[in-house]
């Protein structure tokens, strides 16, 4: 409709739609993370030595200039579950002045993909308006 977008991504993609939302946010409503490890070291996760494989760099030295754990400008939700497995749930739950809201979830670093739990807590973060 033309107006600021929810953005919402899950484990790097959560990474994406934080730093995403620093760059333009007069186009962005909010952002819902998913999973997705924006507090704390970069290593303190299970699968850091699958990105670095993947993305031909060390994890500790990402292509792009980036503060994970800064706060976009606009209001961030961070779903994180203790039973995620793959990233460490305090880093995906962010500490206050890192996020605005963090909500635990009980499934896996997958299930925030498919769960009936996870999905709804999207859908709610999406029907509440920013602020409300």
């Amino acid at each position: 409709a033309g107006g600021p977008v929810v953005l919402v991504g899950w484990s790097l993609g959560g990474l994406y739609a934080r730093e995403l939302a620093k760059r333009q946010p007069d186009a962005v409503a909010k952002v819902i993370s998913m999973g997705s490890p924006f507090s704390g070291s970069l290593r303190a996760n299970n699968v850091w030595r699958v990105y670095q494989a993947i993305a031909g760099h060390r994890v500790d030295e990402p292509k792009l200039s980036a503060e994970l754990s800064r706060k976009p400008p606009v209001e961030t939700v961070a779903l994180w579950s203790p039973r995620d497995g793959a990233i460490t749930p305090r880093c995906a739950a962010g500490h206050p002045g890192e996020r605005d809201k963090a909500v635990a979830l009980r499934c896996s670093h997958m299930g925030f993909s498919y769960s009936p739990e996870a999905i709804r807590a999207v859908a709610r973060e999406i029907d509440t308006p920013p602020g409300g």
